[in-house]
């Protein structure tokens, strides 16, 4: 069975894949997320006593 992700909808002589561009943009989003959290973890271990 083909992945979700590799799905696609020809149109015309065109191919779209609609499932690969939102998983790509969930991944960064996620990456920016963890970055963010793991400074401000790293921060607080700076002044805990």
């Amino acid at each position: 069975m083909e992945k979700l992700e590799e799905s696609q909808v020809c149109v015309g002589k065109r191919v779209w894949l609609p499932f690969l561009h939102p998983r790509r943009y969930m991944q960064s989003r996620q990456s920016r997320l963890h970055y963010s959290l793991t400074q401000f973890f790293h921060e607080v271990e700076r002044y805990r006593p």
